[in-house]
């Protein structure tokens, strides 16, 4: 299970309606929708693989995930691919021919920010504020994507993770650039002070209470 970030967005009422799908809730979307003609459930690693190489994709810039990848590409055979995985492999060759990405995971990841859509969201655009819920980060490449599209109007994020203290901040958004911002450093290069206030934002950010001996 991922680590869940709370979000907090405060903009301009149009900017908040503008994130809404036709059932009022917050939907990436409506912002940046996958382009890709072929939609997957499920995708196998396999088939990604294939794809990969066939589009020339670069392996992972860490040199220890990027030695596993290159060591698995070598090893690779098509011929070794189920039927359905095979169609698959097809199917992410026409998305990354229309659109750049293989499948519209891959398009979250990097350009939305985070693999899946908002989860829990409320929004009030009447009230100019939005909140919801992502994995492991906060989605700063669909935000920026919002950004850019009413460059006269600020956005300003909040977010926090579950893991208290660590990956949470503000920032203020204006035409798809960081105009403002106030981030938390890693967790082990904070001093205590720096942990005692990042650890209070958090704590407020995700409405989760502190333990007794953490209080």
């Amino acid at each position: 299970m991922p680590n869940w970030v709370t979000n907090k967005l405060s903009a301009p009422s149009h900017v908040i309606a503008a994130m809404l799908n036709d059932k009022g809730e917050v939907d990436f979307n409506t912002i940046a929708p996958f382009q890709g003609p072929r939609k997957y459930d499920s995708i196998s690693c396999a088939a990604e693989q294939a794809a990969e190489i066939m589009c020339g994709i670069p392996i992972n810039s860490h040199p220890l995930i990027g030695a596993l990848e290159a060591s698995n590409r070598a090893r690779f055979d098509i011929k070794e691919l189920r039927d359905d995985c095979f169609q698959q492999f097809v199917g992410f060759l026409e998305n990354y021919r229309a659109c750049g990405y293989l499948h519209s995971m891959d398009f979250a990841r990097k350009v939305w920010g985070t693999k899946w859509n908002a989860c829990e969201p409320t929004a009030n655009p009447g009230e100019g504020w939005a909140q919801f819920e992502t994995a492991w980060t906060c989605p700063k490449g669909v935000l920026r994507e919002l950004s850019k599209r009413f460059p006269d109007d600020e956005i300003t994020v909040t977010y926090a993770d579950e893991d208290i203290g660590s990956n949470c901040g503000t920032y203020t958004l204006k035409a798809g650039q960081v105009v403002a911002q106030d981030i938390a450093p890693p967790w082990r290069g904070m001093t205590e002070e720096q942990q005692a206030k990042w650890s209070a934002f958090a704590y407020e950010v995700t409405g989760q209470t502190p333990e007794p001996e953490d209080a």
